[in-house]
């Protein structure tokens, strides 16, 4: 590759992100740099060769550019800002540079690639499908106890569980003062922590305390009273 094909191929991407801002700067940034040591040295490494094939994929034609624009704010932008929300106060170490630009500018549209790669996952589709698209099992109000499968308990049966919520900096453990304790549901909205059927999380208030728990859908049930 010589110095007017980088030339060409800058332009090409200089005017993707005219179009659609974030889906052109990286590669720009790059191929200049290239450019430069191509102009000095005359040619690239044969890993700066197969880098630029690399980065050709990632073109997107200006009609593409722009329908896929019209497609994402009128069909994705909710599912994936949720996304970014959940890899970002999860602090998950995986597509950082799209949730990167993402928390740092709310507007930020990625390329469709990105979204494929950052919605369109396993993990992903199924926090989607829990938090966005099936609607909670529990209202708020709603009286509920600990089902049997969960785990968390003492040689009595009595559940336990981690104070995350508790006003206290130690934090520590609240347990239940005797078998099928009952709850009431104050929040039923909480951001995910485990991509799974049930992972929908819900935060409790005990019958009789102040202390505030949470705990997931697939561990609760309405209570018999």
């Amino acid at each position: 590759m010589n110095v007017e094909q980088l030339k060409d191929l800058i332009g090409k991407f200089e005017e993707q992100e005219k179009i659609l801002p974030g889906s052109g700067a990286y590669q720009v940034g790059v191929l200049e740099s290239m450019l430069a040591g191509c102009e000095k040295w005359g040619n690239l490494t044969p890993r700066q060769l197969e880098f630029v094939n690399n980065l050709k994929q990632s073109i997107t034609s200006p009609l593409e550019l722009a329908e896929w624009k019209e497609e994402f704010l009128a069909e994705h932008k909710d599912k994936f800002r949720y996304i970014v929300r959940w890899y970002s106060e999860e602090k998950l170490p995986y597509h950082s540079n799209t949730v990167l630009s993402a928390v740092e500018d709310e507007n930020y549209i990625p390329s469709k690639r990105d979204y494929d790669r950052l919605v369109g996952n396993r993990y992903s589709t199924r926090v989607i499908e829990e938090m966005l698209e099936k609607e909670p099992k529990y209202a708020l109000g709603d009286v509920i106890q600990m089902r049997d499968t969960y785990s968390r308990r003492d040689a009595q049966g009595q559940v336990y569980h981690h104070r995350y919520d508790d006003a206290s900096s130690l934090g520590g453990l609240w347990k239940e003062p005797e078998k099928s304790w009952c709850y009431i549901v104050v929040e039923n909205d909480l951001m995910p922590k485990n991509p799974c059927i049930g992972g929908r999380r819900y935060k409790l208030l005990p019958f009789g305390d102040g202390v505030l728990l949470t705990t997931e859908e697939r561990y609760i049930k309405k209570a018999r009273l």
